[in-house]
């Protein structure tokens, strides 16, 4: 195993261990403890994750360890600390801070849903699961998203943090109505023959 896969899957270790950190400060809080060690475990447990993001790619493209095994690995370990990440501050929140607005943990589950499901929809009828073609609006949504799960952490229920939250919202949306529109045009092309749009 390469080290930058190492690294990948210490990060997906590191989503139970930020998720159980949260969930901790809920728990003390609601039984009158009022520090805040288990919150900046979860920040620190979420900090590291998202810095070993950087380093395995990093690593991987300056010292020629990419692997088939990194990419599936990687995008996998992105998408769970999101998604947790998301979930929890968009229901259960920072205990005694404040939490994200529950139509975005909605909408970012429903997209990922939707993508996942319309891959597997179309892969099937095409017989080839390697037609998604990543799209800038992906990469920007993710970008958002990061910073709301940061914002949502450091900054939980503070109005200033709303300008980024809807910006998240809508390349979220964009990026949905991309992944969508290929997958129409693939269908289309296979239906009818002709060449898909971009």
């Amino acid at each position: 195993m390469t080290f930058p896969n190492a690294l990948t899957l210490l990060r997906i270790l590191l989503v139970p261990l930020f998720a159980g950190a949260l969930l901790y400060h809920r728990e003390y809080h609601s039984e009158g403890y009022t520090g805040n060690a288990w919150y900046y475990a979860a920040i620190a447990f979420f900090a590291l994750a998202s810095l070993t993001d950087g380093v395995d790619g990093w690593i991987a493209r300056h010292f020629n360890q990419r692997s088939h095994l990194g990419r599936i690995l990687d995008p996998i370990a992105d998408k769970l600390l999101l998604v947790t990440g998301i979930v929890l501050l968009g229901t259960i929140g920072v205990a005694g801070k404040g939490r994200l607005p529950l139509w975005f943990p909605i909408l970012v589950v429903s997209r990922d849903l939707i993508i996942v499901s319309g891959t597997l929809f179309v892969g099937t009828l095409l017989h080839n699961y390697q037609f998604v073609k990543p799209h800038w609006t992906g990469k920007v949504c993710t970008f958002f998203q990061i910073a709301v799960v940061l914002l949502g952490l450091l900054l939980p229920g503070n109005p200033s943090t709303w300008p980024v939250l809807w910006a998240a919202g809508a390349m979220t949306s964009l990026s949905l109505v991309i992944y969508l529109r290929q997958g129409w045009n693939l269908l289309h092309q296979s239906s009818y023959g002709e060449p898909a749009r971009s």
